[in-house]
């Protein structure tokens, strides 16, 4: 047996035994319950839940008996990964955990409005409350470290955080009360800062203030002599230490592939550099050291990429106006017949977001533009089959890189979905039942069911609309209780036509209806030219930008498995 193949073999044997969960849980209990650090009752409490308090569901299937005549359920409340017994446990239902966010998007405000609502709901209030958590999630609050990250952009909250300097310091707003939260690593080397990466101008002071000494006391003597720096020109700001108990090394090898930076930059890794989509690569190691490290951006225009991002009535429509002057947005909303600052003020008020960051986050998306861009003008496009116009997106929520066009798939999720929007389809009948059963076309087949769907879930959401059977690869009709699946056909029926579709899950591509190491096992034989993938399961292997399958596919199955990103249907 080769080499090659001895670290194939080890490699899926890591991963087999790996579940994936994202799901939350309420205790049910009037005494509460406790945490535990094994899935047994005589195992040491580390942590209590209070009655009706939620939590994060790690693991759903974490052993059975033990004292627990359930599932335990390892979970993570507080800081604390630890098992409960899901006998006093009650799940969160859907409707509790998701929302339309006021979608279709067919206005400016709408859709600012709108993705204020996603941001404040799915990040600010999740524990991801700085520009620098919401592109690193090491704070854990919600989601699991390393994971449900917004930005893939590297330096994104660099360039938030300068403009959000520029505007303070435009209105003389910079010698206030702010707070900045600052992460802190394990075993952080002495140094990471690269001259000519990105030039922060940090500096430095000795000066010692006993009363300021004293609040910086538990941050690493690293931090302090910028934070002193900061503290001789603005005496009100305050400094927080987020210790996150990570290793600094193995954090910066879990947020590598989900790290972008620009190709031209000259910190794409390896060569020839994995593309991640157009323009774009995965950065070098010594470039995500440089930008997860919170120790390069202690200075008084980077360190905004640390303020808390809930709203405050401090951020008016003038400081949101220095922000938007010189693009589209300096003026009114034509649609809306409102000013786009203050649309801004309105959604941060609503959603309990900063209006200065939303304001900030539209730039970084859309960018810098005079006029509208493709995403912000309404106009009209076509994807996957369907034709669309009239529809808004100022901060690309649902432009997955994964798509073919990642802007035109935001501007799909502001529509709510695949269907009609002030357009049409060439085939009326197709585009009825595409509705009917909620799915988008891919190439020539149809996905968009939640990985885990069975046939019982999709009969359900059609209701009485119409009738379906579906057939597995074998022609053999599927129980209701089984899972959809990569190559499964489904027959659509309203008694007077039918149609007949082929289903692909993305990241499926053994057709069993699960991502696990079969997949992993089933990309690698096609790109040794073992087992060549076609029709269904060789588009369900495109889960990069491209059209052919290579390592970037299989990157993803991979980080999907490690639970860095959910593959998305």
């Amino acid at each position: 047996m080769n080499k090659y193949m001895i670290l194939t073999i080890l490699f899926l044997s890591f991963f087999i035994t790996i579940e994936v969960y994202a799901e939350d849980g309420k205790a049910n209990s009037s005494n509460g319950i406790n945490i535990r650090e094994k899935a047994t009752i005589d195992s040491a409490v580390i942590g209590a839940i209070g009655d009706g308090v939620r939590f994060y569901i790690s693991n759903k299937n974490a052993g059975t008996g033990n004292g627990c005549s359930d599932n335990w359920y390892y979970i993570y409340y507080q800081n604390n990964y630890g098992y409960v017994c899901s006998t006093y446990v009650t799940l969160v239902p859907s409707t509790e955990t998701s929302t339309s966010y006021g979608r279709p998007w067919t206005t400016p405000k709408k859709a600012i409005m709108g993705g204020a609502e996603f941001i404040g709901s799915a990040y600010i209030s999740k524990g991801q409350f700085t520009s620098y958590l919401k592109k690193f999630n090491v704070n854990p609050t919600h989601y699991s470290v390393y994971n449900h990250q917004y930005m893939a952009n590297l330096r994104a909250p660099t360039a938030e955080a300068k403009r959000n300097y520029t505007s303070l310091a435009s209105t003389g707003l910079l010698n206030r009360v702010y707070n900045f939260v600052i992460p802190e690593f394990t075993s952080m080397p002495s140094s990471t800062y690269i001259e000519g990466m990105w030039n922060t101008e940090r500096q430095t002071a000795s000066i010692q203030d006993e009363s300021f000494e004293n609040s910086i006391s538990s941050f690493n003597e690293d931090y302090k002599p910028y934070l002193r720096y900061l503290h001789t020109k603005y005496p009100l700001w305050t400094f927080t230490p987020l210790n996150t108990n990570l290793d600094f090394n193995n954090s910066v090898q879990r947020e590598k592939p989900i790290s972008s930076i620009e190709i031209n930059s000259g910190f794409c890794e390896t060569n020839p550099y994995t593309v991640t989509e157009n323009g774009w690569c995965i950065a070098t190691d010594d470039a995500v050291k440089f930008f997860l490290d919170p120790r390069n951006f202690l200075s008084e225009k980077y360190i905004f990429m640390f303020e808390n991002l809930s709203y405050s009535e401090i951020y008016t429509e003038n400081i949101v106006q220095n922000v938007i002057n010189g693009t589209f947005m300096q003026d009114l909303s034509l649609l809306d017949n409102q000013k786009y600052a203050s649309i801004f003020v309105e959604a941060g008020h609503t959603a309990n977001v900063s209006p200065l960051y939303l304001a900030s986050l539209a730039i970084q998306e859309i960018g810098f533009h005079n006029t509208p861009t493709f995403t912000t003008s309404g106009e009209q496009f076509e994807y996957e089959g369907y034709n669309y116009s009239g529809l808004y997106n100022f901060f690309n929520i649902g432009a997955s890189s994964s798509e073919s066009n990642p802007a035109k798939a935001g501007l799909v999720y502001a529509n709510g979905g695949a269907g009609y929007n002030n357009g049409y389809n060439p085939d009326p009948s197709s585009a009825n039942f595409l509705e009917i059963l909620k799915v988008n076309r891919i190439n020539d087949y149809i996905k968009g069911y939640a990985l885990g769907t069975n046939i019982q879930a999709i009969k359900n959401s059609i209701g009485n609309a119409a009738t379906i059977v579906v057939k597995n690869s074998q022609d053999n009709i599927k129980s209701n209780n089984e899972l959809i699946a990569t190559g499964n056909r489904i027959i659509i029926s309203n008694g007077t036509t039918s149609a007949t579709y082929t289903y692909v899950v993305r990241g499926d591509l053994n057709g069993d209806g699960e991502i696990n190491s079969a997949d992993l096992l089933r990309i690698r034989q096609h790109l040794l030219g073992i087992n060549k993938l076609t029709g269904p399961y060789l588009t369900s292997s495109l889960l990069a930008s491209g059209t052919e399958v290579n390592s970037a596919d299989l990157l993803k199955i991979r980080q999907h498995l490690l639970g860095i990103i959910n593959i998305e249907q």
